[in-house]
């Protein structure tokens, strides 16, 4: 049975779910169709710059850096990331992408391309701006937001 979303008003708490609703179902189609989680996806494309310290990766993502360790580990023994010890202090750990991780990322980027282009097919180009605006401010927002007030 295909689940429907629909707002019929403009509550917060039903723009709220939607968003977790819209949130949920991306990543996972996302991951169906490229192969590749959202957060993955992010963390190799973070190294496509070079050679980085996992503490930086951690801090550049927006993924839990319990999880940044056990997709960097798993990643490695996939072949696709190298893990070394910084020359000048053994304590940093470097990560780059190997040869096929590269690789990896290209077709991945590719078919997160194609994703999008799917998902938005049925929007003109002025309300694709109209969204990536919305959900700018939105994400702007929720940056100011030093202390969400807590509610039971």
């Amino acid at each position: 049975m295909k689940e429907v979303f629909i707002i019929s008003t403009c509550h917060t708490q039903d723009l709220l779910y939607l968003l977790m609703h819209l949130n949920k179902h991306i990543a996972t189609r996302f991951e169906r169709c490229a192969g590749v989680s959202p957060n993955r996806l992010e963390l190799l494309c973070k190294l496509t710059g070079g050679e980085i310290s996992q503490s930086d990766l951690q801090k550049a993502v927006s993924i839990d850096p319990a999880a940044v360790t056990r997709h960097v580990q798993q990643l490695e023994a996939e072949g696709l990331l190298l893990r070394t010890r910084c020359e000048n202090d053994n304590r940093i750990t470097l990560v780059q992408l190997t040869e096929v991780g590269k690789s990896k990322v290209a077709a991945f980027k590719a078919e997160k391309d194609r994703f999008m282009e799917e998902l938005q097919a049925d929007l003109t180009e002025s309300e694709r701006l109209a969204l990536v605006h919305a959900l700018q401010k939105l994400n702007s927002q929720i940056q100011r937001m030093k202390h969400p007030s807590k509610t039971d």
